[in-house]
């Protein structure tokens, strides 16, 4: 197990890199850039990350799972670039792999991890509304995500609904899936340490959107989330490559900025983001050989 789960680690890395490769440079020749408060912004993403990992440590204890933060950290900081390996279950499995024993199975362990990823999903989606409303040229565009919302959140919380998208899904596609049906109370707790690392993403987007265009509505900060949240839905794409771009660009043009250097930043803000993943990735190897 330990030998697959290192080959699975290593060849994550090698997908970021390839993709890192695929990059243009070039392209950062038209931003003006203060590093400054890229520097700020890069504090606000590696604390999300922190945070991350304490929300999955919280929703492990909500199931009598116990682990410490160095725990959390290490189990969802080394996996993180498994994103870019196609196939969303690679990121679900990851981290529950990292903690399994023989109590504690990957099967049930990934099932809570998956549990969490839709809380996330949800919430994103739902603050992803307010730039949209925000926005002239893509407010249509808002009730989809507003039934999207409202969908996922039936689908997660009421329990007939819950085996009517069940049944429905195994006649479709002909292959059996299984859902997490998610608690009230459970929702309500791990939803504060969502959220919270929600804002502190989308606070270091802001300072990173700061660091190039000046001062911005503050509404802008909040098309991060947008576009995490649609790059996780697409399955094709891993990590969300070019999705999250696509969203950001679309987003940034539509409140006036020019097409040009809209893709140029969508392109900083990706560099940015992995560049809080390599942060979080060193962390947890540190924290690993420490212990």
């Amino acid at each position: 197990m330990k030998i697959i789960l290192r080959i699975f680690l290593y060849g994550s890395i090698l997908a970021l890199l390839y993709y890192l490769i695929r990059i243009d440079y070039v392209a950062f020749e038209k931003l003006q850039i203060n590093y400054l408060f890229v520097a700020v912004s890069m504090i606000f993403l590696f604390l999300g990350f922190v945070f991350s990992a304490i929300s999955w440590k919280v929703i492990l204890k909500l199931h009598n799972v116990h682990i410490s933060v160095k725990q959390s950290i290490v189990s969802h900081g080394l996996p993180t670039f498994t994103k870019y390996i196609p196939g969303r279950v690679w990121t679900i499995l990851g981290r529950a792999a990292l903690i399994q024993d023989k109590e504690k199975s990957v099967k049930f362990l990934s099932f809570i991890s998956f549990k969490e990823q839709l809380i996330y999903l949800c919430l994103g989606f739902l603050i992803s509304i307010y730039p949209m409303l925000k926005t002239p040229e893509i407010r249509s565009y808002s009730g989809l995500i507003i039934l999207l919302s409202l969908a996922m959140f039936l689908v997660l919380f009421s329990k007939s609904l819950h085996k009517l998208f069940e049944v429905i899904w195994n006649k479709v596609f002909k292959k059996k899936i299984s859902i997490p049906l998610i608690e009230k109370k459970e929702f309500i707790i791990i939803s504060w340490y969502i959220l919270f690392y929600w804002i502190l993403w989308s606070v270091g987007f802001y300072f990173l959107l700061y660091s190039v265009f000046g001062n911005v509505p503050l509404h802008y900060a909040f098309a991060f989330p947008l576009s995490v949240s649609l790059g996780l839905i697409s399955i094709i794409f891993p990590g969300g490559i070019g999705v999250r771009e696509g969203v950001i660009t679309l987003f940034l043009v539509s409140n006036g900025i020019q097409p040009e250097i809209a893709v140029s930043f969508s392109i900083l803000s990706r560099l940015w983001f992995v560049a809080g993943e390599i942060l979080i990735f060193i962390t947890a190897l540190a924290l690993r050989k420490k212990s």
